[in-house]
């Protein structure tokens, strides 16, 4: 799920929840406040009216004879006044009557009095009370007494209030009842729920609206955020987040724009070693995230020296230009070549070049990768010549390797320094390299670098020579080819 959609869903979620408990909170509200005014009321009526009504009067009336009788006439005309006075827009009395209780069981009721006129509704002395009131407490010869909650019967739906009568004597004799009409307290209820949920509906809409431009508002600084990692993780490190807002994403983005530019220092800087060392190598050494020490170190590697053969005649021979043009393409095939096995370009020699193998970072098979080496250079010089004409097809190259100890480090000053090897080792192998013109071999090693091969290449004994500076003659060798066990 997208940012955007996630902040949507969440204010609008949030809106309903809030929107949707104040509307419950105000509704039950009101509703309760309304309930309530009209329990108050119909309270007010019962208790009111039960003080107009005459007990001895109402005493007098026990049998169905006594409806046509004066003071049943009286009785009932007064709580005909009673209902017509209180049909009014705020409270509606349907139905004004009076009860007592069963002589002979105090639990059941009788009407005795009825405020209707003669219909089906109208109760008559003696009948059955069998109307159940919602909180079942019933009816109270002690105090006036309005129900807590709406009650249904067959009639509707009716809020009820009873106060009792007394006599002169102040004893209770029954009770007057009043039934409140609920349907206008019930629509008022509706009515306050449906004003309450169009305002939940267009709390939403409204929330909608807002969250959409919010989101938009906080997601648009995201998606070019976004934008400018994919590109930068697809290496378009010259890309810039342009995001001028002084906030988080500001931060996040001059974050972003700090780590682009440091990626492509990063990237020109490893491009810059590439050039000397292998990307592996370059790549460890940006990884110490150090500069490098002015000092070195005695280590064992293998030195190799490469030449082209009569070069200074096939020079003389070309313009400028094309001189230029064939060193390029000739180092470029052998850089790669000594870089693909994890060489170390330790410089140009004009039209010859010295590589080191086994440093600066360590090489456990240095010997194998240079020898290795030395034959791709061969090989890919032989491509070459199939490509070139004239003088250029006839270009012969001679590699002598050597190993052994060399002091190898850093050499310079603090403004301009280069890695490269010192000792007796580097001028061996140099050497070995001049040596390949006098004993016509492309590849000549030492016996030291025939020692750290093993059995990986077939290698043919030349000669004992004797190089100066050392003692001892060296003896040289030539790779014939790769061992069987190689080449499987």
């Amino acid at each position: 799920m997208r940012y955007r959609t996630k902040v949507v869903l969440a204010l609008s979620l949030l809106t309903i929840f809030t929107n949707g408990l104040l509307l419950w909170l105000s509704y039950r509200s009101a509703s309760g406040l309304l309930f309530a005014q009209i329990q108050s009321k119909v309270l007010s009526v019962a208790a009111t009216s039960a003080l107009f009504v005459d007990g001895a009067a109402h005493e007098s009336l026990r049998t169905g004879e006594d409806e046509t009788s004066a003071a049943y006439t009286r009785l009932a005309a007064t709580l005909r006044r009673v209902r017509d006075a209180n049909r009014r827009d705020d409270v509606f009395a349907k139905f004004v009557y009076t009860m007592r209780p069963d002589a002979a069981d105090p639990a059941k009721w009788h009407y005795v009095v009825d405020a209707e006129e003669q219909t089906a509704e109208k109760s008559h002395i003696g009948d059955a009370v069998e109307y159940k009131s919602a909180d079942r407490t019933g009816f109270s010869l002690v105090a006036p007494r309005a129900e807590m909650a709406f009650s249904t019967d067959q009639f509707g739906t009716w809020l009820s209030a009873n106060a009792p009568i007394h006599d002169a004597a102040g004893r209770a004799v029954g009770v007057l009842g009043v039934d409140i009409d609920a349907a206008g307290v019930l629509a008022e209820q509706r009515r306050l729920f449906t004003a309450g949920m169009i305002a939940l509906a267009i709390a939403v809409v409204v929330a909608l609206v807002c969250s959409l431009a919010l989101s938009r508002w906080v997601s648009s600084p995201l998606s070019r955020l976004k934008t400018a990692v994919e590109a930068i993780a697809e290496g378009k490190l010259e890309t810039r987040v342009d995001v001028k807002r002084r906030d988080e994403f500001g931060e996040v983005g001059a974050a972003i724009n700090a780590m682009a530019g440091a990626l492509r220092e990063r990237e020109t800087l490893k491009g810059a070693l590439a050039r000397y060392v292998s990307q592996h190598v370059a790549e460890n050494i940006i990884a110490h995230n150090k500069l490098p020490e002015l000092k070195g170190g005695r280590r064992r590697i293998t030195v190799l020296f490469c030449d082209i053969r009569n070069f200074t005649r096939f020079a003389n021979a070309l313009p400028p230009e094309e001189v230029v043009a064939f060193l390029n393409a000739y180092f470029a095939e052998m850089i790669e070549a000594i870089f693909t096995h994890q060489g170390t370009l330790d410089k140009f020699l004009g039209d010859g070049l010295m590589a080191v193998f086994g440093a600066p970072l360590d090489d456990p098979q240095h010997e194998l990768h240079a020898v290795t080496a030395a034959l791709e250079m061969q090989r890919r010089l032989a491509k070459l010549r199939e490509r070139w004409h004239g003088e250029k097809a006839e270009i012969a190259s001679g590699i002598g390797i050597h190993t052994g100890d060399a002091i190898v480090g850093n050499i310079g000053s603090e403004q301009r320094m280069e890695y490269t090897a010192i000792g007796d080792t580097v001028n061996i192998a140099s050497r070995l390299e001049a040596a390949t013109k006098e004993h016509r071999c492309e590849i000549l090693l030492s016996e030291s670098t025939a020692e750290g091969l093993g059995d990986a290449f077939v290698l043919r004994r030349i000669d004992d020579i004797q190089c100066r500076g050392v003692a001892q003659p060296l003896t040289i060798y030539a790779v014939e080819g790769t061992s069987p066990l190689l080449r499987g």
